[in-house]
C-alpha cells in the first residue's frame, strides 16, 4: 500500500530568504521619524523640563531594535537585551538632570533614590509628584513604544502593531498638550500611512514571485506616490469632518471606556499633579491635588445655578495633605466606593448642623457634583471619594459600619448642559460662643493627618504662626486671629508664583506677600496646622449671585474659591475665609437665642429622614428638550458636517458598487498567463475554497472526501456545483495523480476560481444583508 505525500499547508508569511527584502533602508528612516517626531511632540507640549533628552532615546531604542529584530536572536535575548539597553540608555540620558558636582555613578543613584521614594510614597497613597521622576516615566514610556514599533515591523511583520502605540500616545499628548502640536500629529499620519503602503507592497511583492506573477520593478514609486496622495486626502478629509467627534456623535462609541479613563486621569492627576498642561481648560473641574502655582484665568462663563437656603460654599473636593517642598496639596488614603441605597458605611452627621437640600443646574460637561459643606447625599448614580471620619469599632463581636465623608462625589454618567440633581448637606450652624468652648483634644486619627507638615517647611513660617496666635486661649480664638491676619494681604490673581522647589506658603507670606484664594487658604492651614489645630483646605464656588426672577444662585466661572476647614471634635469640619476679596464669615454669636437657632426658617431646610422620604420618588432629571426639535437643531447647526458626511458615505457605497460591477468583467479580461505553476496551486485554491465553506457555515469534517466536501458547498450554493466539483477533481488528482498538473490545468483552474468568487459573494452578501430583489438586481445584473 502507498501512502500519499500531502504537500505543505500554503502560509501567507514570507519565506526567510524574500524576509529581508520585505523590509528596507527606506522603511527604517520613516519608522525613525515616525517615533523621533514623538519625542518632538511630548517636548513641544512643555509638560516637564528635560523632556528634550527624549530624542536622542527614541532614536536608539529605533536602531537597537532593528539590529536585534534583523539578528537572529530568539525573543527572551530580545527582552533582555532591551531591558539591559534600556535601562542603561535611559539612566545616562536623564543623568545630568541631576545636581551639578556629582559623578556619573551619583547622578545615576540620585535618580533611582528619587524614583523610589517617589513610588513608596505613591504606593503609600501620599504621593509626592516630582518632575523629574515624571520625566523618568516618560522616557521609558518612549523606549518601550520605539522599540517595540521597530520589533513588531521588522521581525513579526506587524505594521499595524508598530505604527497604532505610536498614534495612540501622540493621540493623548495632541488632546491634552497646547493647540500647536496639530503639525506634529499630520506627520505622524504621514509617516504611519507610507509605512502601512511599503509594508503592504512588500507583502504583494512576495506573493507576487512566489506565483511567478510579472510586476514592473519600479511599482513601489507608484505606490509610494499613490500613497502619499491618498494620505494627504485622509488627513484633509479628516481636517473638515470634526463634527462627529466633537459634537458627541461617537459617545456610544467610547461610553464602556469612559469611567474607566476617568479613573485613570484623576489618579494620573493626583501622582503627578506638579505636569504643566499646555491646554487651556475651559471647564472648571476638582481633582485629588492643588497646585499652587502662577497667574489664574477666570472667566464670565456661566457655571451653576443652585436653589439653596445657604448661599456661600459650594464644595467640590477636599484637600488633607501638604505636598513637600510646598508645591501644593493632595487628596490621601480616599477610598473609591458606590453610592447605593444600602451602603456599609454610613456618612457621619455631626451634631449643631442644619440639613438643606440644594437643587443644582449644571452647564458644564462635567461629574463632579457640588455641594454645600457637608455633604450627605445625592439623589442620583454616583460614586465617591470616602475618608474616614471615625475608626472602625467592634460592638459585642459585631463590626459597626465605618462612619465617613464624602471628599469627592462624581456622577456616573457626565452630566449635560442644562441636567440637575438634588444633593443633601448638613450645614453648621454653631454658635461662636459654643466654638469657643469646645474641646482642644483630638482623636489621634484625625491629629495624624491633619497636622502633618512637610520637615522642609521654613522656620519664618512657624514663627509667623507663633506670633500671630500669641495671646489666643482657644483654638477658634487662635483661627479667627490667624483669618483675620491673612486677610491683611493684598489680592492678587496675577501673581507670577513660586520658583521650582519653593515654598508656596513662605512665598506668599514673605515674598510676594500678595497672592488669591489658593495661597489664602494654604497659609491659613500650615499656620493652624503648626499651632496644632487640624485644618484642611476645600475647593468649589462661593457667594454666588441672587436672581431675583427666578429665586436661584447663579455661580460662574470667576466663583472658583479655595476655603480652609477647621476640625472641632463636638462639631466636625467649620468653614473660614482667610482671603481678602470674599465677604468676611460671620456666625451667631450664641447671645441671642434667635441667632442660636442657626439658619433663618425655610420649607427646604429640616430633618435628613424627611428630606429622603420626601425626594426619594421625585424624578430628578432634566426635563427631555424635543427630540424632533433636537434633531432639526442639529441639522440645522451642523449643516456643513452632514453634507460632507453624506458625500463621504455616497464616495464608499459608490467604491462598493464599482468593486461589485468590477466582478462581473469577464474572466478572461483579468486572468494572470502562467509561466509554470506555482508550488503547491491546487491545495491554495482548494484552501480558499474551503473558507467559503466556513463562511457559508460549513464545518470541516475530515471524514469527507474533496469531493464530498464540494458536494456540500454546492447544497449551500447551487450555482456554485460546477466550479467547486472541478477544483475538488484537480486537488485530488494533485494529491494523488503521479502526473504534476500541466499549465493548461493551472489556467482553467484558475479562470474557474475566478467565475466562483463573484459568484459565491453575491451568495453571502444576499444572505448577509437580506437585500431586496430590485437593489439585487442593479448591483449584480441578475
Amino acid at each position: 500500500m502507498t501512502t500519499a505525500t500531502v504537500p505543505a499547508p500554503y502560509t501567507s508569511a514570507p519565506p526567510t530568504a524574500a524576509r529581508s527584502s520585505l523590509r528596507g533602508w527606506g522603511d527604517f528612516l520613516l519608522l525613525a521619524l515616525m517615533s523621533t517626531n514623538m519625542a518632538w511632540a511630548m517636548q513641544s507640549a512643555g509638560w516637564a523640563p528635560g523632556l528634550d533628552r527624549l530624542y536622542t532615546l527614541v532614536l536608539l531604542a529605533t536602531i537597537a531594535g532593528v539590529a536585534v529584530a534583523r539578528s537572529g536572536f530568539g525573543r527572551l535575548f530580545a527582552a533582555l537585551y532591551q531591558l539591559v539597553v534600556g535601562t542603561a540608555a535611559i539612566l545616562l540620558s536623564l543623568s545630568n538632570l541631576a545636581p551639578a558636582g556629582l559623578t556619573g555613578q551619583e547622578q545615576v543613584y540620585f535618580l533611582l533614590d528619587r524614583a523610589y521614594a517617589w513610588i513608596y510614597n505613591a504606593y503609600a497613597g501620599i504621593p509626592q509628584p516630582d518632575n523629574l521622576v515624571f520625566v523618568l516615566w516618560m522616557a521609558i514610556l518612549v523606549w518601550i513604544l520605539a522599540y517595540s514599533a521597530a520589533w513588531a515591523y521588522f521581525r513579526d511583520q506587524r505594521k499595524w502593531q508598530a505604527v497604532l502605540p505610536i498614534g495612540l500616545a501622540m493621540l493623548v499628548n495632541l488632546y491634552y498638550g497646547p493647540p500647536r502640536l496639530n503639525g506634529y500629529f499630520v506627520l505622524y499620519l504621514l509617516c504611519a500611512i507610507l509605512l502601512l503602503v511599503r509594508a503592504t507592497l512588500g507583502e504583494r511583492e512576495i506573493e507576487w514571485r512566489q506565483a511567478r506573477v510579472r510586476f514592473p520593478l519600479d511599482i513601489s514609486f507608484d505606490f509610494m506616490r499613490d500613497g502619499l496622495i491618498f494620505a494627504l486626502f485622509v488627513i484633509f478629509l479628516s481636517w473638515i469632518l470634526p463634527s462627529a467627534a466633537s459634537d458627541g456623535q461617537l459617545s456610544p462609541m467610547f461610553e464602556p471606556l469612559r469611567r474607566p479613563w476617568q479613573a485613570f486621569q484623576r489618579e494620573w492627576e493626583r501622582l503627578f499633579s506638579t505636569v504643566s498642561y499646555g491646554r487651556a481648560v475651559n471647564v472648571p473641574t476638582f481633582g485629588t491635588t492643588l497646585g499652587l502655582g502662577g497667574p489664574r484665568e477666570v472667566t464670565d462663563d456661566l457655571v451653576l445655578d443652585v436653589d439653596t437656603p445657604v448661599n456661600r460654599y459650594y464644595r467640590g473636593a477636599v484637600h488633607d495633605f501638604y505636598l513637600p517642598n510646598g508645591g501644593g496639596w493632595s487628596l490621601t488614603r480616599a477610598a473609591g466606593a458606590h453610592l447605593e441605597e444600602e451602603n456599609d458605611f454610613t456618612v457621619i452627621a455631626w451634631p449643631q448642623r442644619q440639613v438643606i437640600t440644594q437643587t443644582v443646574t449644571t452647564y458644564l460637561g462635567d461629574s463632579v457634583i457640588v455641594a454645600a459643606p457637608q455633604p450627605l447625599r445625592v439623589f442620583l448614580p454616583a460614586d465617591a471619594y470616602l475618608i474616614d471620619a471615625e475608626p472602625d469599632l467592634v460592638q459585642n463581636d459585631a463590626q459597626i459600619p465605618p462612619k465617613v465623608e464624602l471628599a469627592m462625589i462624581f456622577a456616573r454618567d457626565d452630566l449635560a448642559e442644562g441636567d440637575s440633581y438634588v444633593v443633601v448637606s448638613a450645614v453648621i450652624s454653631a454658635t461662636e460662643l459654643q466654638l469657643r468652648a469646645d474641646s482642644a483634644s483630638y482623636p489621634d486619627f484625625i491629629s495624624e493627618r491633619y497636622l502633618q507638615l512637610p520637615e522642609t517647611l521654613p522656620d519664618r513660617v512657624r514663627q509667623r504662626a507663633e506670633e500671630v496666635a500669641a495671646g489666643g486661649s482657644n483654638p477658634y480664638d487662635i483661627a479667627k486671629a490667624v483669618e483675620r491676619h491673612l486677610r491683611n494681604y493684598t489680592y492678587n490673581d496675577q501673581i507670577p508664583g513660586p520658583a521650582p522647589g519653593q515654598d508656596g506658603v513662605d512665598y506668599f507670606l514673605f515674598e510676594e506677600q500678595q497672592g488669591y484664594c489658593t495661597y489664602y487658604a494654604s497659609a491659613m492651614a500650615v499656620m493652624l496646622r503648626h499651632l496644632g489645630i487640624p485644618a484642611r483646605l476645600a475647593t468649589g464656588y462661593a457667594t454666588g449671585e441672587y436672581q431675583p426672577a427666578t429665586g436661584l444662585y447663579r455661580l460662574r466661572n470667576k466663583d472658583l474659591h479655595t476655603w480652609v476647614e477647621v476640625f472641632f471634635p463636638s462639631f466636625g469640619w467649620v468653614e473660614f475665609e482667610p482671603t481678602a476679596a470674599e465677604p468676611v464669615l460671620l456666625r451667631p454669636s450664641g447671645e441671642d437665642l434667635d441667632l442660636e437657632r442657626g439658619l433663618s426658617p425655610s420649607g427646604q431646610a429640616g430633618n435628613l429622614a424627611d428630606l429622603e422620604d420626601e425626594l426619594r420618588d421625585q424624578s430628578l432629571g432634566p426635563e427631555a428638550s424635543s427630540d424632533a426639535i433636537g434633531v432639526i437643531q442639529s441639522l440645522v447647526t451642523r449643516g456643513r458636517g452632514v453634507a460632507l458626511l453624506l458625500a463621504a458615505v455616497v464616495g464608499i457605497l459608490w467604491i462598493g458598487v464599482w468593486s461589485l460591477r468590477r466582478l462581473r468583467r469577464p474572466v478572461g479580461q483579468r486572468a494572470p498567463t502562467f509561466h509554470s505553476v506555482p508550488q503547491g496551486f491546487a491545495a491554495r485554491l482548494w484552501e480558499k475554497l474551503m473558507q467559503w465553506a466556513r463562511r457559508f457555515g460549513l464545518a470541516d469534517d475530515p471524514s469527507q472526501t474533496p469531493l464530498e466536501r464540494a458536494g456540500a458547498l454546492a447544497g449551500a450554493v447551487p450555482q456554485a456545483a460546477s466550479g467547486a466539483a472541478a477544483l475538488a477533481d484537480l486537488y485530488t488528482r494533485d494529491l494523488f495523480s503521479p502526473h504534476p498538473i500541466t499549465l493548461d490545468d493551472a489556467s482553467q483552474a484558475q479562470l474557474t476560481w475566478m467565475e466562483l468568487r463573484p459568484l459565491l459573494w453575491r451568495n453571502w452578501l444576499d444572505r448577509r444583508l437580506r437585500l431586496p430583489a430590485g437593489l439585487k438586481r442593479a448591483l449584480f445584473r441578475q
